[in-house]
């Protein structure tokens, strides 16, 4: 079966993201820079996922065109580890998102919070985590404070769910227990003061084997608090590998209307994006090729 590694890009790749270091838990400096290579975090990612995840963006296989990207070769369909594209998907986003707020707040401390279940209790349910998000939120509020987080959940060798969120806070700023101030109700917090943000964040994404059968509903990442610039190069990295190579950052674009074909548009030129990629199922499995090539 044919592989494929993620795409090279025009703008410069985040260590985590970056196709020449393909095994990547890594560790980052603190300003969220590469320094040592650890091998626990990409280590399991198959060359498809970035496939996957470029295809599962790219929309239904009615919604794909014909075309070409560099870099591939062969006509034997690619079948796509749906797991592991989400598992990659979940670490660009989660360390994208902790770079850049060390990027913007340089100066900030970082705040980690370990938020676990009292399952004699509770039970995991939708909305917990946000809930959590919003009484911190309206807490800095009132002392005019903007809040930046970066948050993953992760699984225990038991099953049992767990949160670790990263909260960006100004020196002299400080948050209460959130359990004891009933912010979590369902279990226990610990925190403590990061080092260094991006590569404690980094260990937690790094998880493949703990990041499994999610509850139904279960959002397993989340962020917010990133501003201009970083919101911007934040939604490019989001974009499927096949467009980062042909548009940067700052031309803005998004996904088309509803109703218009499907694709990527260029809001200022006009300018419309098809996948070169068609997606189709057999005997259960998830298969990408490019468009006029032979099929399973």
């Amino acid at each position: 079966m044919q592989s494929i590694s993620c795409a090279s890009t025009r703008a410069p790749s985040p260590p985590f993201c970056n196709p020449k270091n393909p095994d990547l838990s890594s560790r980052f400096d603190q300003n969220g820079r590469l320094f040592e290579p650890l091998r626990a975090a990409e280590k399991a990612l198959p060359g498809a996922a970035a496939a996957a995840a470029d295809a599962a963006t790219g929309g239904a296989a009615a919604g794909l065109v014909s075309s070409q990207t560099s870099g591939t070769s062969g006509n034997v369909p690619i079948r796509i580890d749906r797991e592991a594209a989400r598992l990659k998907r979940l670490r660009c986003s989660v360390l994208t998102a902790a770079r850049l707020h060390v990027q913007q707040r340089s100066k900030w401390r970082v705040l980690m919070l370990t938020l676990t279940y009292d399952m004699k209790r509770f039970q995991w349910e939708p909305g917990q985590i946000s809930s959590l998000v919003r009484h911190i939120r309206q807490y800095l509020k009132r002392r005019d404070v903007e809040m930046r987080h970066v948050w993953v959940m992760e699984f225990q060798k038991n099953g049992n769910p767990h949160y670790h969120l990263l909260l960006w806070l100004p020196l002299g700023v400080e948050i209460p227990f959130a359990d004891e101030k009933g912010w979590w109700p369902w279990g226990w917090t610990n925190t403590e003061w990061a080092r260094n943000a991006v590569g404690y964040i980094a260990k937690y994404a790094s998880k493949a084997d703990s990041l499994n059968q999610p509850e139904k509903g279960a959002r397993m990442h989340g962020n917010g608090g990133l501003t201009d610039e970083a919101v911007i190069e934040q939604r490019w990295w989001k974009l499927p590998a096949w467009l980062r190579e042909r548009v940067e950052p700052s031309d803005g674009v998004r996904r088309a209307a509803a109703g218009t074909g499907g694709g990527f548009v260029n809001p200022e030129s006009g300018e419309v994006y098809r996948s070169p990629w068609v997606v189709f199922f057999k005997g259960g499995s998830v298969f990408i090729a490019m468009r006029g090539e032979s099929n399973v």
